[in-house]
């Protein structure tokens, strides 16, 4: 296991009090058909306790959920209604779906472990810069992510964030056959190993945490 980036004494609060909050935005649709799109906000929270000023919200990541069903079509990013960063991730959910004909595409029918679930996106993520260099951002990005993919087939990355690609890379996604670009088999062994990684990491950055701020 790599070494923290930063001395554990920088680190400004204890990572024991980590939680996340989720929340859901649906966007509701006159529409008789579903557009099968909602978004998950995830912000990361560490806990203040009476003698310390640092913690409260110090981060968070958002994710798109698309559903499966054959009736799904662009109208998430059509009409006056439709904003830039729902844009830039159509072109990842292309990659992946045949709108034309409905459905995922068969390369990544053949690419994946099963094609009969949603399809999850991450396209944002930020962390204090006080927090970064210690592993919280994957740990926190692999517990949000792994927690929203229950029921999914895969999760994809707006691969045009070179922040977002090399975050996706220590997370398990991996770069798929044309025009797929990369995604995460959540039944993938190699996906659960990933997981299991950054449990531990965030394990020995309590130990560490603990070693240096003895009760």
């Amino acid at each position: 296991m790599e070494p923290f980036r930063r001395p554990i004494e920088e680190l400004p609060g204890d990572p024991r009090g980590l939680s996340l909050e989720y929340r859901q935005r649906q966007v509701v649709s006159g529409h008789e058909e579903p557009d099968g799109l909602d978004e998950w906000t995830v912000t990361a929270k560490v806990k203040r306790y009476w003698n310390r000023t640092a913690g409260g919200d110090i981060g968070s990541l958002t994710v798109l959920r698309l559903r499966q069903d054959e009736r799904f079509s662009p109208h998430p990013w059509s009409g006056p209604e439709a904003d830039a960063d729902h844009f830039e991730t159509f072109h990842a959910v292309l990659g992946c779906y045949d709108l034309g004909a409905g459905g995922y595409r068969q390369v990544f029918r053949d690419t994946m472990t099963s094609a009969d679930g949603d399809l999850l996106v991450l396209t944002r993520i930020h962390l204090d810069p006080e927090w970064r260099g210690f592993g919280l951002g994957a740990v926190v990005a692999s517990q949000a992510l792994w927690t929203l993919a229950d029921g999914c087939s895969a999760v994809a990355v707006d691969g045009r964030q070179p922040e977002l690609t090399a975050l996706s890379e220590v997370l398990g996604f991996r770069l798929r056959p044309r025009p797929l670009g990369r995604l995460l088999d959540p039944a993938s062994e190699e996906a659960r190993d990933a997981r299991e990684e950054h449990r531990r990491r965030y394990d020995a950055l309590v130990d560490a945490w603990c070693a240096v701020h003895p009760r």
